[in-house]
């Protein structure tokens, strides 16, 4: 059973540290659920699109962070089939000079907003991900705060970092390559910490203590935080980036979209533990952001020099 956090809670410090040992856990969602709903609606449009249509909206150099990504093309590192999914991502870009966009212009592709295919879609998606950055700040702010990190600590580090919101369609299971397909292989994020807003059908699993799957639906006004690889860095360990994957149920029928936001600090960030104790041992070395990030990246099979078209 997931916690459901109280971020105005004072006393909740424990409570969320629990928590972040899970790896998954609830919050109210700040971010209107009518915005949500637009924001399905335009993307059912958009995935509902000739393959032609869509094909034409990939961001070469991107690395998969920014426009459409076909099904069959990202690889979870455990996988051994791609999953049977179809991405779209968006963000915001950074004005022009900005030493990060310069220094790492892969991790700061230009948005694409299919709007001439789907009238008003640009203004919605960009208002979803200013809300829903909005929230996840506040998030991290309290998870900061239970940690005893300085006020400022995670805003410093997610300032103008290359966040992104991916929308998923997972199309029918009646309709894979092959019966070995699933919609989305077990696997960890590798942000700081991810959040999952209300999806349009269920699939969503969360590996528990013992190996167990346990079923994670947001209810409506909620979303479910998920712990990245960042965080779990960060802590040495204390936080858990769990290992979750989406799949659809026996004789479920139809396909499932959803939309996501993963929060990554910027790219030059050192992801120095928090706290260690004197004699305990580090448990993982010392990486940049962007380390972290090129490593997974390649072994999902999403580095630009690896893609598939």
């Amino acid at each position: 059973m997931l916690q459901e956090i109280d971020l105005t809670a004072r006393c909740g410090h424990q409570r969320l540290r629990t928590a972040l040992r899970d790896g998954f856990f609830f919050v109210r969602n700040t971010v209107p659920e009518t915005l949500l709903d637009d924001a399905y609606q335009l993307l059912e449009a958009f995935f509902a699109l000739p393959a032609r249509d869509k094909r034409g909206c990939r961001v070469p150099g991107s690395n998969g962070q920014s426009g459409y990504t076909p099904p069959l093309v990202e690889t979870a590192e455990k996988g051994e089939t791609a999953d049977w999914k179809e991405l779209f991502h968006w963000g915001v870009r950074l004005p022009a000079g900005h030493p990060l966009a310069v220094r790492y212009p892969a991790r700061y592709p230009e948005p694409l907003m299919p709007d001439q295919l789907v009238p008003g879609i640009g203004a919605v998606l960009t208002e979803l991900h200013t809300r829903m950055l909005r929230f996840q700040h506040e998030v991290a702010a309290a998870i900061g705060d239970a940690l005893g990190a300085h006020p400022g600590y995670f805003a410093e580090m997610l300032e103008d970092g290359p966040v992104v919101n991916r929308a998923t369609w997972y199309p029918p299971m009646d309709q894979a390559p092959s019966q070995r397909h699933v919609w989305a292989v077990e696997h960890q994020d590798f942000d700081l910490i991810t959040a999952l807003p209300r999806a349009t059908a269920t699939g969503l699993q969360v590996q528990v203590e013992g190996g167990e799957w346990l079923s994670v639906d947001a209810p409506a006004g909620h979303a479910v935080m998920n712990v990245g690889m960042v965080l779990e860095r960060l802590t040495g360990g204390l936080a858990r980036a769990a290992v979750h994957r989406v799949v659809a149920a026996p004789g479920q029928h139809g396909g499932r979209l959803s939309i996501v936001q993963f929060c990554h600090p910027a790219p030059w960030t050192v992801l120095t533990p928090l706290t260690r104790g004197e004699r305990e041992a580090a448990r993982f070395p010392t990486l940049t952001a962007d380390d972290l990030f090129q490593r997974t990246m390649y072994r999902i099979n999403r580095l630009d020099t690896r893609q598939v078209n």
